[in-house]
C-alpha cells in the first residue's frame, strides 16, 4: 500500500512539473509576442488623444510632404515632412521618433516646439506602428537601424549641407540614442524619458510583480520565436564614448521609466550633455506639463549652447 501511495505521489509531481513547464512556456511565448507586436493606436486615435490632452495645437496648419524610406532589410517606413511659412526656407531639420504603441502623430506635439526654433520636422511611424506593415518591434534596436536609413535619406532628399538633429520620446529616445553607436552625421539629440537597457527595464517591471525569475524565459522565447533579444536594445551601450551633444529630459513622477535612467545615460556619454528633471511630469508628459513655451525655451537654450560649442 505504501509503495502504491509513493508511486501516485511521484506521478502527481511529474504531472504538476509538466503542467508548470507548459505554463511557463506558454507565458513566455505570449509575453514575447506581446512585447514584439505592439497593438498601437491608429493615426486618428492618436490625433484625438493629442487634441483631448491639449498637445495637438495647430498641427494641421503645417505644410506636409509624405514619403517612404526603406529601413533595415528593406522595411518600408512612412514619413512626413512638416514645416510652416516661417520655416519653409530653413536648412535646419529634426527627425522626431515617437514612443511604443504610438505613431507619427504622437511625435506631432514636438513639431510646434521645433518650428518655433526654425526647424523643419520629419515625423515617421516606427517599425510595427502607424501605417507601416506589421513587423517585429524591438523597442529601439532594429528601429535605430531604420533611423540611420532615414538620416541618410534626409541628406539625399533635402541636401548634403542641411543641419540635422534627432528628438525621441520613450522608445523613440532609446531609438535615437542607439543610433549614436554608429556615429551618425547629426548635430544633437534630445532624449525625452528614455531607458538605459530594455532587459533591465522589463526586469524591473517583472520584479515589482514578484515574477523577475521569468524574464530569462521570456527573453529566450523572444530569441527562439521572434529572433531578437531584449538585451540587444541598449542605449547605454550605444552612447558609450559618444561625443554628439545630448539633452536628457525626464519627469519626476515617471514610475514606468524612472528618472535615474536619464541620469545614468548622462553619466555614460562623453560629449556635452544636459539633464532636465521636470517636476510632477509622469511618463512622456514633460511636454504637456511644461507647456509649449517652457519646453521650447528648454530645448532652445540647449541648442544655443550646441551652436556656441560648434563655433
Amino acid at each position: 500500500m505504501q509503495q502504491i501511495a509513493v508511486k501516485i505521489i511521484i506521478r502527481v509531481l511529474i504531472v504538476l512539473l509538466i503542467l508548470t513547464a507548459a505554463a511557463l512556456v506558454v507565458f513566455s511565448v505570449v509575453m514575447a509576442r506581446y512585447l514584439s507586436f505592439p497593438k498601437g493606436m491608429t493615426l486618428e486615435g492618436e490625433k484625438q488623444w493629442a487634441i483631448s490632452n491639449g498637445v495637438w495645437g495647430d498641427l494641421e496648419d503645417y505644410k506636409t510632404e509624405s514619403y517612404t524610406v526603406e529601413g533595415k532589410d528593406g522595411y518600408i517606413l512612412h514619413c512626413q515632412l512638416l514645416y510652416s511659412d516661417d520655416t519653409q526656407d530653413s536648412d535646419k531639420y529634426v527627425i522626431i521618433s515617437h514612443g511604443y504603441n504610438s505613431n507619427r502623430y504622437g511625435a506631432g506635439k514636438y513639431v510646434p516646439v521645433y518650428d518655433a526654433l526654425g526647424y523643419k520636422c520629419v515625423i515617421y511611424d516606427l517599425r510595427g506602428h502607424g501605417e507601416n506593415e506589421k513587423s517585429v518591434c524591438t523597442i529601439g534596436n532594429y528601429e535605430s537601424q531604420d533611423l540611420l536609413k532615414i538620416i541618410d535619406d534626409a541628406y539625399s532628399r533635402f541636401g548634403s549641407d542641411i543641419y540635422l538633429g534627432l528628438h525621441g520620446e520613450s522608445m523613440g529616445s532609446s531609438t535615437s540614442l542607439s543610433t549614436l553607436g554608429a556615429k551618425p552625421n547629426v548635430r544633437f539629440v534630445v532624449a525625452d524619458c528614455g531607458f538605459t537597457n530594455l532587459y533591465e527595464l522589463i526586469g524591473t517591471g517583472f520584479r515589482s510583480r514578484g515574477i523577475g525569475f521569468l524574464e530569462p524565459c521570456v527573453d529566450a522565447a523572444m530569441r527562439v520565436v521572434y529572433g531578437w533579444s531584449m538585451k540587444d536594445t541598449s542605449a547605454i551601450d550605444a552612447i558609450d564614448g559618444n561625443t554628439i551633444p545630448v539633452c536628457f529630459i525626464h519627469g519626476t513622477a515617471d514610475t514606468f521609466i524612472t528618472p535615474d535612467n536619464s541620469e545614468r545615460l548622462k553619466e555614460k556619454t562623453s560629449g556635452y550633455s544636459e539633464l532636465h528633471i521636470v517636476d510632477h511630469a509622469e511618463h512622456a508628459q514633460s511636454r504637456a506639463v511644461l507647456g509649449k513655451k517652457a519646453y521650447t525655451e528648454l530645448v532652445g537654450e540647449f541648442l544655443d549652447k550646441v551652436n556656441e560649442l560648434e563655433k
